[in-house]
């Protein structure tokens, strides 16, 4: 079963690279397109019930992260009853193994081609939150370079931003240790300098193929160590603004890593001078490094307040919630409260960090 999404696979050539693969290996395949960018539980169930109907055996991802959900969420669900809802809720825990997913990333962001969960949307309470479980880990994952020169501008720029931000958040994550530390910051030493050069000249395969390496070693990381509090509050926030996930999280970073500095700024300097930045006290050195990514920010054309984007006041105490109850929000490096999610509300908002 091939798990896409739209026309852009088709229109890259892709496609057709991989159905002469598949065909000259001898294998049949069934084709299940039109995954959107923020999928619902719907299109797994849909997915799922398409599985039984073919009788696949394998599922095959090749497109985001959004599709590389959905792949995974399908074969681990595959011999499964209950709605996927089920499952994402936690009511209920799978009966027994499912089949085997095989993911190939055409972003350079999520790292879910390595990552043991699947991010997934339940309009129905209105909650983006992910479905985990060992099993969800792909069988194998194939990560080329040239499946992202297609990308176009703004994708590379937000799925990027997500994987910069994986990199730095599960190296300062409560759960981080030596070998997640040695991923994660390998990985943002190569994204660092390479999402803009890619986000410039989308054909420069170098930068592509440091981004695609940097992505999936990120991934490790943050499968290893879990992540922070940007992400504990980019699922509410993209629900709420309904932005692209890796969008959200680089508005989000400057904000949160100005809250962690207090706890994590020795390892953002040690962030820092792994790019070069202007070397100095830890102090220095791990300010700069914020004012790095405010400066990315901007150079990708992407900076914005959210305010601009549909945040106010108002939501501050779901928002709040549900950013506490994250599994992100807890491994975050520094502890928070519900005041210092309203404070840090109110500075996202506007754009301009204390």
């Amino acid at each position: 079963m091939l798990v896409m999404g739209g026309s852009s696979l088709a229109r890259s050539g892709n496609l057709r690279r991989i159905e002469d693969s598949l065909r000259a290996a001898g294998v049949k395949w069934a084709a299940f397109p039109g995954v959107p960018a923020e999928p619902t539980l719907d299109w797994v169930d849909k997915g799922r019930r398409y599985l039984r109907d073919t009788r696949a055996e394998v599922v095959l991802g090749v497109g985001g992260g959004s599709v590389l959900d959905v792949a995974k969420a399908i074969a681990f669900l595959a011999h499964e009853d209950a709605p996927t809802a089920a499952y994402h809720r936690g009511e209920r825990d799978p009966a027994s193994a499912g089949l085997p997913s095989i993911c190939a990333p055409t972003t350079s962001g999520t790292g879910a081609e390595v990552t043991p969960n699947s991010v997934l949307t339940d309009t129905e309470r209105g909650v983006k939150a992910s479905l985990r479980g060992g099993d969800l880990t792909p069988a194998v994952a194939l990560v080329d370079p040239e499946l992202t020169l297609s990308c176009p501008r703004p994708q590379t720029a937000y799925s990027g931003l997500d994987a910069i931000v994986q990199a730095l958040e599960s190296y300062t994550s409560t759960g981080a240790n030596p070998y997640s530390d040695a991923l994660a910051l390998r990985a943002f030493e190569l994204m660092a300098p390479a999402l803009p050069a890619a986000v410039e000249d989308g054909g420069n395969l170098e930068a592509r193929e440091a981004m695609a390496l940097g992505s999936v070693m990120a991934g490790l990381a943050l499968a290893c160590a879990r992540l922070g509090l940007v992400h504990g509050l980019a699922h509410p926030l993209g629900h709420l603004c309904s932005l692209p996930h890796g969008l959200i999280c680089g508005l989000l970073m400057p904000h949160v890593m100005q809250f962690n500095l207090p706890v994590a700024g020795p390892k953002y300097a040690v962030a820092a001078r792994a790019i070069s930045l202007p070397n100095g006290s830890d102090e220095k050195a791990a300010g700069a490094l914020v004012d790095w990514i405010h400066d990315l920010l901007e150079e990708i054309g992407v900076a914005r307040p959210l305010g601009e984007c549909g945040l106010r006041e108002a939501d501050y105490p779901r928002i709040i919630d549900e950013a506490l109850a994250s599994g992100s929000t807890k491994h975050n490096a520094r502890s928070v409260t519900a005041d210092d999610l309203r404070s840090l509300l109110r500075s996202i908002a506007t754009g301009k960090t204390p």
